[in-house]
């Protein structure tokens, strides 16, 4: 899931999570501890670890990349 993440980096995506929320941002790293950050519209950097990840869909093309 790291490298496929990275691959990704910089790329607008939507993150969705186990509990139902929704996370809309651009990817802007991953912790090799185990989660994803994101960079929200208000340049926040938002850190979301990949055991709450039920999907991440990329904005651009509208699929599903996990």
């Amino acid at each position: 899931m790291h490298q496929l993440i990275m691959q990704c980096r910089g790329e607008a995506v939507e993150v969705w999570d186990h509990n139902g929320r929704v996370y809309r941002g651009v990817i802007d790293g991953v912790d090799p501890r185990g989660g994803v950050f994101l960079r929200d519209p208000f340049f926040r950097r938002v850190f979301i670890p990949f055991f709450l990840i039920a999907a991440i869909i990329l904005l651009r093309t509208r699929t599903r990349i996990f």
